[in-house]
């Protein structure tokens, strides 16, 4: 099973369409986003994936979370101050600030923990777990907004540019 994973979308919605485009090709079934997603417009494209369930968390950034949770729950989707469940036999963690990641990854509770808000990618084995910042999806900080695809198979996480 694919994972899409994405994270501070700041409603750049050409590049949100585009993510979403990716994990289509992908054949993904989650789509887990870290955070700053902003307003309820730039939600909706996640709701155009048939038979894809999206989860994501709040980010500092995000305006009206009312009206933002009451728009991903009108397709089906979650929307978490932080997320822990299970995806495909795996633990995963999501947040979108990234300060207590450390003792999080650490603990060893999680196969996969997620975070975003440094709009910096970065993906690294921490003992059993697979730490995993999807950077930013637009393209403020860093000008290399981008997508991740994470297969729990292998748990190989491809890093994809938007």
């Amino acid at each position: 099973m694919k994972i899409g994973i994405i994270s501070d979308s700041h409603d750049n919605r050409a590049n949100i369409m585009k993510a979403v485009e990716i994990f289509k090709e992908h054949k993904v079934k989650y789509v887990l986003h870290g955070g700053d997603i902003i307003s309820p417009f730039a939600a909706r494209p996640f709701g155009h994936m048939e038979g894809v369930k999206f989860i994501a968390v709040f980010g500092n950034n995000d305006g009206d979370k009312l009206l933002l949770d009451n728009t991903i729950k009108s397709f089906g989707g979650q929307i978490h101050d932080d997320f822990r469940g299970e995806i495909g036999g795996k633990i995963f963690f999501m947040i979108h600030s990234c300060s207590a990641i450390e003792e999080i990854v650490a603990s060893g509770k999680f196969d996969v923990v997620i975070c975003g808000h440094t709009h910096r990618r970065g993906i690294q084995k921490i003992g059993r777990t697979l730490f995993i910042n999807p950077g930013e999806s637009t393209d403020w900080l860093t000008d290399k907004p981008g997508v991740v695809v994470l297969d729990l198979e292998t748990m190989e996480a491809e890093e994809i540019g938007l």
